[in-house]
């Protein structure tokens, strides 16, 4: 492969660059996914673990939203517990 390249570059000493230049390059986007990919998994760890401290709090579905983030602006808590008495009793 290296021969059929070789034509393309200005000497050996250009062609090394140009090879370095190209592996950095993918080794940092290779660092960058994985860096990613564990600060996602931490993330969801940390959520969990919020999560799980809320088993047993009879007020575990009021904290959940300052766990899970701000809600939309048109939320509204009587119409989610409508809908879930509706999807659970159908009333």
């Amino acid at each position: 492969m290296l021969e059929r390249v070789r034509p393309h570059f200005d000497d050996t000493d250009a062609m090394q660059q140009w090879i370095e230049r190209q592996l950095q390059k993918v080794l940092e986007e290779y660092a960058a996914q994985y860096e990613s990919q564990k600060e996602q998994e931490t993330r969801a760890q940390v959520l969990l673990q919020k999560l799980d401290a809320l088993k047993d709090d009879p007020e575990a579905f009021y904290k959940m939203a300052g766990i899970l983030g701000k809600p939309k602006k048109d939320f509204s808590w009587d119409e989610l517990r409508e809908e879930a008495y509706f999807e659970k009793y159908g009333i």
